[in-house]
């Protein structure tokens, strides 16, 4: 039986108030028409996705490792939340998302 491995993706969903930036609707419920990646690094995807979903993320150092640090991914998504493409994305590759509800101190 094969063990697949589960490498958790730390989340600080980091929320702040400026002056200059006007507050943006909830990544979660953007519906993105088209997401397409094409011969891409693993690693690379899921921070493209993270990025669109507006998560700052943390990735696990055992990515960098084999056998995740020689993974390709092409995908191609329509109509989906970028949210919902990291999760797809992840769970394809075994991975799991850890969410964490601790916010960053000001400086």
């Amino acid at each position: 039986m094969r063990r697949r491995a589960f490498i958790f993706l730390f989340i600080a969903v980091v929320s702040f108030v400026s002056a200059y930036v006007p507050a943006a609707p909830p990544a979660k419920s953007e519906v993105i028409p088209l997401i397409e990646m094409e011969k891409i690094p693993l690693t690379d995807a899921i921070r493209q996705l993270a990025r669109q979903a507006r998560l700052n993320i943390l990735l696990d150092p055992r990515l960098s490792h084999a056998p995740f640090d020689r993974m390709i991914v092409s995908i191609r998504w329509e109509n989906v939340t970028a949210r919902d493409a990291l999760a797809a994305l992840l769970e394809n590759h075994g991975l799991a998302l850890v969410e964490s509800t601790r916010s960053i101190p000001p400086r």
